[in-house]
């Protein structure tokens, strides 16, 4: 029987990735799972490397190098495959000698991981999520800490001005937007998820309209924010932020 016979015999229905090498580290044999992984018909002959991302070839050769001088501890080589599909595998490497003891060929087993990679990112991004929200809410404190002395100081001004005299429209001013910046820190807070609910009597359509602002920079500018809402709508009782 034929090593093709005897490979594909062994190595054909498998769900993972089996190529065997020469000596040049090209490709001898391999499974139909590895064809369908680099969607390849026919790849025997052809160099393995070339299938795997640029910046992922040079560890795999370097991997192969180390299995042909006894080296085959086990340890994968995690790589990209070639092309625009941004798909990962471990790959996995074996020696197998001739009757002479010496490395002939080499073995390598690809597990795709793919989605596991995808999940990795995105739990490190959940992660960076969250240390964003923690720091937006510890400033947001530190923050609000600020404007609630701001607007302190600017009722006790207003007790020193009459409501016809400019200073005390200027003190006005600014306590309006201490209160504006107020309502922005609890949106923060909220975002963060530290704040305390505090439920009241609002109309939603004013209190989407003051949050607007504030989703169209979350939202960018590829996306168009459009609020329609009736008439004569009732009062909600909901936590502003």
């Amino acid at each position: 029987m034929s090593i093709e016979s005897e490979f594909q015999r062994y190595f054909g229905k498998l769900s993972i990735g089996v190529v065997l090498l020469d000596g040049d580290y090209s490709i001898c044999e391999c499974n139909s799972e590895f064809r369908e992984l680099v969607d390849c018909a026919e790849p025997v002959g052809t160099p393995f490397v070339r299938f795997l991302a640029k910046e992922a070839q040079t560890a795999a050769t370097e991997r192969f190098a180390e299995v042909v001088r006894g080296d085959d501890g086990g340890v994968p080589v995690d790589a990209l495959l070639a092309g625009e599909a941004d798909r990962s595998v471990s790959l996995y490497a074996a020696p197998l000698n001739d009757e002479g003891g010496k490395v002939a060929r080499i073995l390598l087993h690809l597990v795709e991981t793919t989605d596991q990679k995808r999940l990795e990112a995105r739990f490190a991004q959940s992660q960076k999520m969250q240390a964003v929200g923690q720091l937006a809410g510890g400033i947001a404190h530190d923050f609000n800490n600020l404007l609630t002395a701001m607007i302190g100081f600017c009722d006790l001004l207003l007790q020193r001005y009459r409501p016809g005299e400019q200073a005390f429209a200027d003190v006005i001013q600014i306590k309006q937007n201490a209160n504006r910046g107020a309502s922005l820190v609890r949106q923060l807070l909220a975002f963060s998820r530290q704040q305390t609910l505090k439920p009241q009597r609002l109309q939603m359509a004013d209190v989407l309209a003051e949050l607007s602002n504030l989703l169209r920079r979350l939202l960018g500018e590829t996306i168009e924010l459009k609020m329609v809402h009736g008439r004569d709508l009732g009062a909600v009782k909901v936590d502003q932020g």
